[in-house]
């Protein structure tokens, strides 16, 4: 039976933050023979069981250990030395714990803009794509890749960035991703052909995709004491769903002069900040900090990785395309089904890795509340895509709005966003406990959907009586369930894992977009096919609504508070 561990012991005030990690019963503690054996073990590898300590299990030479947490990156030598009161040599100072005030803050802000843009680069899309397409002179057919191509590298590729920004310095993975955006969003500004186009917009989705785990790694080791860590993922999570909203509006603005000049504006954003990030960045260290690249490599899990990238990129391909060739082509089925099967391949492969060499802990499975976490997390991507993304789409097509006058009318879900966000800072209890806070969001989600279900496509005063109205009640709920569940599931992965947390919550809620979108596309056939026919509309809201109601349903059923660890004070591990 598994058991949660919070351990409060501190090495010292300059020790790594720890999350919560898990211990199962079938886990054996190593011991000094397993330094004996691997002169190259580090803090990571001391948690795998060596072949001297198999052979005295297999002839009953068994010592009598210390119980360690199985995702522990302290071993028994290790732990033993901490309660003579002695420092080891794998002991890594924190350089960004000591930080002053002040430079924290400017660090925050720069992994904050990083995810803002990284978000942006999706939902700025939806309303840039018809003017793109025509610009490129890119075929209705072909259009959703203005958006898939870059979504696609995006998703595809988060764990294994989690994996890089847990094995090598975030603060070089930070860079590295972050100055990468400025260049290849200027080149982007430039291109005049369609190829060019969706190959470099797919760069752009890896090099972002290198910012998120890295910048959760850092902010969980510049913040040590748990409740201010949390404080600062919810903060982070915030500059993720503002610019769900916000971009839109960005995108209509330069829309009035031409799409090029947002690409642009967003190099000129972020060259200065990543010049800053660059110099104000300490030094960081990678928890596997003292293994050779060569066993750094081994740990990559390069199989799973390769594995996983081709089931997310197939089933985000699948669906994808299924708004253009139908839920019965296929082009739809053949990915979807080979996605299932290399999902199943992957989850087969990690289970039989060791520790430290697979992509996901081991037990992943076991954490505390684990399912119904996913489960909610997987529907307010599904939720803010597809009110999002019709809605501009409706107000463009079928009322012939401008991209501005759209941005404007959406801009209640900006301003909404914004307030709660802070309001989460104000009141952590909206994320600490979300047992019941989690599914009375949810409801208000499924009010705003059924707002916009019933708005006949927001006309004339009907937008105040429905969409303004969804838009501020649906977006208040929803931006509670996106920072309490992405809050959640990075603090229920150990340091070790921290970058991978934080890659696991962002394929959850990109899934759930992926699949909200695909499906309300498919239902424009349950009205005349067209998107003037608000039937279709209605019917998707509907489902997004159904589903969120759903999970914050089985949330409350199933999810509970006790069984998650109680963190006080200054959490440290080495």
């Amino acid at each position: 039976m598994s058991t949660v561990e919070a351990s409060n012991k501190s090495i010292g005030a300059e020790g790594f933050s720890r999350s919560p990690t898990m211990t199962s019963d079938n886990d054996v503690a190593p011991n000094a023979n397993s330094l004996a054996l691997d002169p190259t073990a580090t803090l990571t590898d001391l948690n795998a069981t060596s072949a001297l300590e198999k052979e005295k299990l297999g002839t009953g030479e068994e010592e009598e250990e210390e119980h360690l947490p199985a995702q522990s990156t302290m071993g028994k030598v290790e732990a033993d030395m901490v309660a003579r009161g002695e420092a080891h040599p794998h002991h890594h100072k924190n350089a960004l714990a000591s930080l002053p005030p002040a430079r924290k803050n400017i660090l925050l802000l720069c992994f904050c803009l990083s995810m803002f843009i990284d978000a942006a680069g999706v939902s700025a899309t939806f309303l840039m794509t018809a003017p793109i397409a025509n610009d490129l002179n890119i075929k209705v057919g072909d259009q959703a890749w203005i958006l898939g191509t870059y979504s696609l590298a995006f998703a595809s590729t988060l764990l294994f960035a989690g994996r890089v920004s847990d094995l090598y310095p975030p603060h070089r993975v930070y860079t590295i991703g972050f100055i990468g955006i400025a260049v290849f969003y200027l080149i982007i500004s430039f291109m005049n052909d369609q190829y060019a186009f969706f190959v470099l917009r797919a760069i752009s989705g890896l090099l972002a995709v290198l910012t998120i785990p890295s910048s959760i790694n850092m902010i969980i080791q510049m913040y040590p004491d748990p409740e201010e860590q949390g404080k600062k993922i919810a903060l982070f999570g915030m500059a993720g769903a503002l610019a769900n909203t916000i971009a839109l509006v960005l995108a209509g603005i330069f829309l009035l002069a031409n799409w090029r000049w947002y690409f642009r504006f967003i190099t000129i954003l972020v060259a200065p900040f990543s010049v800053l990030a660059w110099f104000l960045m300490p030094r960081t260290e990678a928890v596997a900090e003292d293994l050779p690249g060569a066993a750094k490599l081994k740990r990559m899990d390069l199989v799973g990785v390769l594995i996983l990238v081709a089931s997310l990129a197939l089933f985000i391909l699948g669906f994808t395309q299924s708004t253009i060739s139908g839920w019965d082509s296929a082009i739809f089925i053949a990915p979807l089904v080979i996605s299932i099967v290399l999902l199943a391949a992957f989850v087969v492969w990690e289970h039989y890795l060791p520790r430290g060499y697979s992509l996901l802990p081991h037990d992943i499975w076991q954490f505390p509340n684990i399912f119904p976490l996913i489960l909610q997390a997987s529907s307010i991507f599904m939720w803010m895509a597809c009110a999002q993304l019709r809605i501009a789409t409706y107000f463009q097509d079928a009322l012939h709005n401008s991209a501005i006058l759209t941005a404007v009318k959406l801009l209640p879900m900006g301003i909404t966003a914004l307030i709660v966000g802070g309001s989460t800072q104000a009141m952590p209890w909206l994320i600490s406990r979300p047992r019941y806070v989690q599914p009375i969001a949810s409801v208000m989600c499924f009010a705003g959907s059924m707002l916009f279900a019933f708005s006949g496509g927001g006309h004339g005063s009907d937008y105040w009586k429905f969409m303004f109205t969804g838009q501020v009640i649906g977006t208040a709920g929803g931006m509670v369930v996106f920072i309490g569940m992405n809050t959640s599931i990075i603090q229920a992965f150990p340091l070790e894992f921290a970058g991978i947390g934080g890659s696991f919550a962002n394929i959850i809620f990109q899934v759930g977009g992926v699949i909200g979108i695909s499906v309300q596309a498919g239902l424009l056939s349950t009205g005349n096919g067209t998107i003037e026919d608000w039937t279709g509309s209605k019917n998707s809201y509907f489902f997004t609504g159904g589903y969120i109601l759903f999970t914050g349903i089985v949330f409350v059923l199933w999810y509970r508070q006790e069984k998650m660890p109680v963190l006080t004070g200054p959490v440290h591990a080495v």
